[in-house]
């Protein structure tokens, strides 16, 4: 007897191949045949006019700490997401001292969501795996080792290179992570203490990776003004240690510098055609999230967060950021030209008293508060230790199109929990399909399909996941195409989509097709 069973399927199968119909039938977590099943099962639908798909895999998430929590998120699961890659950005949550606890969480509160000090239960990266695997997850998890966790644990804050003993220790924690089942190596160069690094401290690191066919997954230096150098750093590096590179959210930030991707693409298509692996995700919007202190020059965590906070309340330091603002998009990513400050939007705020800021730009809030921009990003910061996040609206249609419809492009949410978030954490995927198949026809179904299931699970190298096939792991998503939409906007973002009828994660019912969310939760933490 099955487990479970879907009859009259019209099965898109993620390999790219032609769409085609059949039954298939569940059990033990595995799709066991595809075909005309005639035999009994525990729970049937007739799927009849619908399309079944592999599960979809976000290739850049924040859900590091959210299933840790009281309460259980549905923003990915709910949107056809059965696989979540996540520790990316350089910040992720293992391993760290009991010491450093503080810190990262100061470092990570903004990007990950708050939690208190009471879930960080763990030291070492196969100790985080661990806890996860206690949570209730409704779906899958692969875990990248992120370089600010490691360069935190071998020299803290410092703005500097590491010593040969400090490499060795980052290089040690690597290896470890590896062999505890990490994906990859993830960094985030605009990020302290990611920022602080060089290319021979990455090379290095990735080099550790190589024999295990890890993967680089990089927030590259500079995504605006010197985006093709930065293209050129992270693609050096990846080629010297013989890595496959993956991009995160690849985009060109701010009007001016929209034309600097066909530069790199055709860097990027030069490249792979000499053999190098090179692909990268983006979610399909034209405005960015992140934490509020990235507008801020990179050096002002040098002393670390507690330092940070104290110092954003003192004159002459002050002043000293100020003066940063005079420079121009060739010295830093000055965000103030590049997409200015009435495009930078607070989203995300931890005090009660400041949640009336969120939606609301900060050119608007300064003005109300009396106050110059700079001052009132410093005075908020502060008073909310750092766990501030915001909407930046920098992008351009025509870049999107060219970076999401090239071959080496997949998918991810970046979706960020915050207090008002952005609409990407809901509806990434169903908005993705709605755009660039049903409505304006830029990619047939078997294309997209592949692109956010085959082709991810080739990147991250599960070979049972990603296809619809028999043997194979059976996480499933059932889509009624003519329903299919993004429902969720910058006004109203915590909205689940429409056509997302069955999402089913190693053979279980997560989400149904009349409640939603089933109270199920058979995820798992996939190792490499």
């Amino acid at each position: 007897m099955y487990d479970l069973l879907l009859l009259n399927a019209c099965i898109v199968d993620g390999t790219g191949s032609r769409p085609y119909y059949a039954d298939i039938g569940i059990a033990d977590g595995r799709i066991v045949k595809i075909g005309t099943v005639k035999d009994a099962a525990r729970e049937v639908y007739d799927v009849s006019g619908k399309m079944v798909t592999p599960g979809f895999i976000d290739m850049h998430s924040h859900s590091d700490l959210i299933y840790l929590g009281d309460r259980v998120s549905g923003s990915k699961v709910r949107q056809g997401i059965t696989t979540e890659l996540i520790g990316q950005d350089g910040l992720g949550v293992a391993p760290v001292d009991d010491e450093d606890k503080s810190l990262m969480m100061e470092l990570t509160n903004g990007l990950l969501g708050y939690m208190p000090a009471h879930i960080w239960q763990w030291n070492g990266f196969g100790e985080y795996l661990k806890r996860l695997e206690s949570a209730s997850l409704p779906c899958n998890l692969a875990v990248l080792v992120s370089h600010g966790a490691a360069r935190v644990k071998a020299m803290k804050m410092a703005r500097r290179k590491p010593s040969a003993a400090e490499l060795s220790v980052m290089k040690y924690l690597v290896d470890e992570a590896m062999t505890e089942g990490a994906f990859g190596l993830s960094t985030g160069l605009i990020y302290p203490p990611c920022s602080y690094s060089e290319p021979h401290e990455i090379t290095e690191l990735l080099k550790v990776i190589a024999p295990y066919s890890g993967i680089y997954v990089v927030h590259q230096r500079d995504e605006g003004y010197h985006l093709v150098r930065s293209f050129e750093e992270v693609s050096g590096e990846a080629k010297e240690a013989g890595v496959h590179l993956h991009i995160s959210h690849l985009q060109a930030y701010g009007r001016v510098n929209w034309p600097l991707m066909d530069i790199l693409l055709e860097k990027a298509n030069a490249l792979m055609a000499e053999g190098q692996k090179i692909t990268w995700d983006r979610y399909p919007y034209m405005a960015g999230c992140t934490v509020l202190t990235a507008v801020l020059p990179d050096w002002v965590l040098s002393e670390g967060t507690r330092a940070l906070i104290s110092n954003l309340k003192d004159p002459e330091y002050r002043e000293r950021i100020r003066r940063e603002y005079d420079k121009g998009l060739d010295v830093w990513n000055n965000r103030s030209i590049s997409v200015g400050w009435d495009n930078i939007v607070v989203s995300g705020v931890r005090s009660a008293k400041n949640k009336w800021m969120e939606q609301k730009d900060c050119l608007s809030l300064a003005k109300s508060l009396g106050k110059d921009p700079v001052d009132f990003v410093c005075d908020l910061l502060a008073e909310e230790e750092l766990a501030v996040t915001m909407i930046s609206h920098y992008g351009s249609p025509d870049v999107l199109e060219k970076v999401l419809c090239h071959p080496s492009a997949t998918l991810g949410t970046d979706g960020i929990y915050c207090g008002s978030p952005h609409p990407r954490l809901y509806g990434s995927y169903p908005r993705f399909l709605e755009d660039f198949v049903l409505k304006r026809a830029k990619l047939d179904w078997p294309t997209a399909i592949r692109k956010i299931t085959g082709h991810p699970a080739e990147i991250l190298g599960l070979k049972d996941r990603g296809v619809v096939g028999e043997g194979l792991w059976a996480d499933l998503v059932v889509i009624e195409p003519e329903r299919l939409s993004d429902l969720s906007s910058y006004e109203e973002p915590s909205v689940y989509p429409s056509g997302i009828d069955l999402v089913i994660v190693n053979g279980r019912l997560v989400v149904g097709p009349t409640k939603g969310l089933t109270g199920v939760f058979p995820g798992q933490v996939l190792r490499k």
